[in-house]
């Protein structure tokens, strides 16, 4: 096997073991992501929680997220391991 050979074969070995690490990132973020996916239970659309959400000061600092669909209001609440979800009274 000629040096050009070698060299080549170890950038092809370094390169799936890149591959392999980028699938896992990716899979990592997607994992992640995903918590913050809500289904709304009036229309039972789905939608991101970061782009739909605000803020209102009662007596606690409340988050609420308003469906973009169908603009129903419901307040996040927190849920075991580190799942949000919504109110849906």
């Amino acid at each position: 096997m000629s040096d050009l050979e070698k060299r080549l074969d170890d950038l092809d070995l370094a390169l799936s073991a890149l591959r392999q690490k980028l699938e896992l990132l990716c899979e990592k973020v997607e994992a992640s992501l995903k918590r913050y996916l809500l289904t709304c239970p009036a229309c039972k659309k789905k939608f991101d929680l970061l782009v739909n959400h605000y803020s209102i000061g009662l007596f606690d600092n409340l988050v609420y997220v308003k469906c973009p669909q169908c603009n129903k209001s419901m307040p996040v609440v927190d849920k075991e391991g580190g799942e949000i979800g919504v109110v849906s009274e």
